[in-house]
């Protein structure tokens, strides 16, 4: 049970870490996107993986 407790507040140490390595505009993205519901997370999902993809009529060129 205490490693557990010891485990749990280095995992917490560490995200602390993570959060300050970010930029502020990456904390106020992460900020909004935790307010977002289920449903406006998956949309903006598909959204970010259709930008993200390349069409091959592009890379065919």
């Amino acid at each position: 049970m205490l490693d557990r407790t010891n485990n749990e507040r280095g995992s917490a140490e560490a995200h602390e870490f993570e959060w300050l390595a970010l930029s502020k505009i990456e904390r106020s993205f992460v900020g909004l996107y935790r307010q977002l519901n289920e449903e406006d997370r998956k949309q903006l999902m598909r959204l970010t993986e259709a930008l993200a993809t390349v069409p091959e009529e592009t890379v065919a060129s």
